[in-house]
């Protein structure tokens, strides 16, 4: 899952990835993307704070789009998809 937060006034773009803590280590559950001695910042929440978090941005999301056509909604949806494809490309 990909997040978008917000540090002193950015919005950065973050990933949440499943792992195991093991001996002291955590370990990934699937390979990640990232460069040998990469340094990330790790948030720690186990999977019930995890869902309760996920379910109140849901149930917000739900609320704010109740009143929109669902196909307005997957045309947006599909729109800023294409949007983040071509960045990429370019980028």
């Amino acid at each position: 899952m990909v997040n978008l937060i917000q540090i002193g006034g950015l919005k950065i773009m973050s990933k949440v990835i499943d792992a195991v803590f093991e001996d002291g280590v955590f370990k990934p559950v699937k390979k990640l993307r990232l460069k040998d001695k990469q340094q990330v910042k790790i948030q720690i929440l186990n999977d019930e704070d995890w869902q309760i978090k996920f379910d109140r941005v849901l149930k917000a999301i739900r609320a704010k789009t109740a009143g929109f056509p669902t196909a307005e909604i997957e045309a947006d949806v599909e729109k800023a998809v294409n949007e983040v494809r071509n960045r990429r490309r370019v980028g």
